[in-house]
């Protein structure tokens, strides 16, 4: 199984949708007032996103902290309203966290023994915050641009469809 940890914010969602009027979407949108939903995701890094899906056959893990305000049924309906082709499988395990007040070092833990425990063929991370001790198998986003960043679709789809990487931590 190939496997994309996957935060929604400056991924999915860049600053500009993070600076929208909560409010307004809501009126706007039934089902983002029935789930607390802030603000939507920006339709190219969708798009984007569903490319490296439907290139990969990837499932989706979320790692971001949305996983913390919503369960999966919540995040599937999400997912499907803002054009996202596949729905979260998993999340990162909520509660264990190493020993640190730091975000970083947390979302790290929690992916490296996600993929210790659940052992995919192939993974990558895709998130805003520096992850870099995951090696390789991560990738930054600019949160100004998410995942319409340049170049980086590319990179994602060929670690997660090359026959010659290894997935390890």
């Amino acid at each position: 199984m190939k496997i994309i940890f996957l935060d929604i914010d400056g991924v999915l969602a860049t600053n500009k949708e993070f600076a929208t009027n909560r409010t307004k979407f809501r009126e706007k949108y039934l089902w983002a007032k029935e789930l607390r939903v802030p603000y939507r995701f920006n339709e190219g890094c969708v798009d984007v996103f569903n490319e490296i899906l439907d290139a990969t056959n990837s499932e989706i893990v979320i790692s971001s902290d949305w996983r913390f305000h919503w369960d999966l049924d919540e995040l599937d309906n999400i997912f499907k309203e803002n054009g996202v082709k596949k729905s979260p499988i998993f999340g990162t395990i909520k509660n264990k966290r190493k020993m640190s007040s730091d975000l970083e070092d947390d979302r790290v833990y929690q992916i490296s023994e996600w993929v210790k425990f659940n052992k995919p063929e192939k993974w990558v991370a895709i998130d805003d915050m520096n992850l870099s001790s995951l090696g390789p198998n991560f990738f930054r986003t600019k949160d100004s641009e998410g995942l319409k960043q340049t170049g980086l679709k590319d990179k994602i789809i060929k670690l997660l469809n090359d026959d010659n990487t290894t997935s390890s931590i």
